[in-house]
């Protein structure tokens, strides 16, 4: 055993293959898991939302960008003041 190593090569080994075997029960039952229609329904609509939000985040930003400096600190003071008049 090397000096300063905290396993022998045989310790190394067995841990390597324990590794091995959880990573294919885990792929195994992420497989599973894909398999059912309801999972990738959600998944499908998931990522279709966050899809949505990135085009309203396009569309602010390009907006942001399209108006004048004096619109947008305008915008931030109504913001600003918006956020103190709640509390």
């Amino acid at each position: 055993m090397k000096r300063g190593s905290k396993h022998s090569p045989e310790m190394r080994a067995r841990m390597a293959e324990v590794m091995r075997l959880r990573s294919a029960e885990i792929s195994k039952r992420t497989k599973e898991r894909m398999a059912d229609p309801e999972v990738r329904q959600r998944i499908r609509e998931g990522m279709q939302a966050a899809s949505d939000e990135a085009a309203e985040v396009k569309m602010l930003r390009a907006a942001w960008l399209a108006a004048s400096p004096a619109a947008r600190t305008k915008f931030l003071i109504e913001l600003t003041r918006a956020g103190t008049d709640q509390q």
